[in-house]
């Protein structure tokens, strides 16, 4: 189709006000940010992994950068956490958080992981706490065409499907689904996006990606750029990143790797790795 919506009962793009600093991350343990998504149980309150090097630990922040707590995955790895997701899961009603054990540089694992724990209620105003969570479900996932070292998880909030776009120097990324209910095994090539060239000019090398609340938008960033795909009512995710990308705002990070969607839908948040980084908002106009 044409520019637009292109006769696909797709609205205009999004516009999203430039980003504003919300606060910076108090917290020196939080030092390679990869991933961010905000609580769906806890108003105010932000999940932040770090990247490779650490445990399988996920900080709670405050939107203040308030630090509000370490939890650990019990049972859990972390070979290299990239992205994390806040998603619907088995029990209706319920709010899981999903890590993905997906960073690969060397495009030589024999499978990546996945772990899912409900989500813990916890208060914005603290005090901080330490937590380990039980009851962690670990998937193990392949690629149907050998290793891919990927940073981008998300979660569809419509059908709790899952899906993981790979991180490639040429910009050509994949993108694969784990259909819900999750189960361990090989997953489905469902898109193939080139970063890099127009219209998704920029930076090649995805960091991270989100789809919002209501499931009609779908993020993917770069390190230098970010995108939104529109989805309408019924339409696949892989369908809807078939459609014409809109480009959203961003700020130069040092090493952007996380975007999240608020839990109202109202904007869309980015950190960097480092410490005491800005969580920049950027708020839908």
């Amino acid at each position: 189709g044409t520019a637009g919506s292109g006769g696909t009962g797709l609205g205009p793009c999004p516009t999203f006000a430039a980003g504003v600093e919300l606060a910076k991350v108090a917290f020196a343990g939080v030092n390679e940010a990869s991933g961010v998504a905000e609580s769906r149980k806890s108003s105010g309150v932000l999940w932040i992994n770090n990247d490779s090097g650490d445990g399988p630990k996920l900080y709670a922040v405050g939107k203040d950068g308030a630090h509000l707590g370490v939890f650990t995955l019990s049972g859990a790895q972390a070979q290299d956490w990239e992205d994390l997701a806040v998603g619907p899961g088995p029990a209706a009603g319920e709010s899981y958080l999903y890590a993905g054990d997906i960073g690969d540089n060397a495009a030589a694992r024999a499978n990546i992981k996945v772990y899912r724990v409900a989500e813990p209620a916890l208060s914005a105003s603290g005090p901080a706490k330490d937590v380990t969570l039980s009851s962690v479900e670990t998937f193990t996932f392949t690629y149907p065409d050998g290793a891919h070292n990927a940073e981008s998880l998300m979660v569809d909030p419509k059908t709790a499907d899952l899906f993981i776009v790979t991180k490639v120097s040429s910009g050509k990324s994949a993108v694969f689904r784990a259909a819900a209910p999750l189960a361990s095994g090989v997953l489905q090539q469902v898109a193939t996006l080139n970063f890099g060239t127009a219209p998704l000019s920029g930076g090649t090398l995805t960091t991270a990606s989100d789809i919002s609340p209501s499931g009609d938008l779908i993020a993917i960033r770069t390190y230098s750029s970010a995108f939104v795909w529109r989805r309408g009512a019924g339409m696949t995710v892989g369908v809807a990143l078939a459609g014409q990308p809109c480009t959203i705002p961003q700020k130069s990070e040092p090493q952007g790797e996380a975007i999240a969607f608020l839990a109202d839908g109202s904007g869309y948040v980015t950190v960097s790795e480092g410490v005491n980084q800005p969580v920049w908002l950027f708020t839908k106009q």
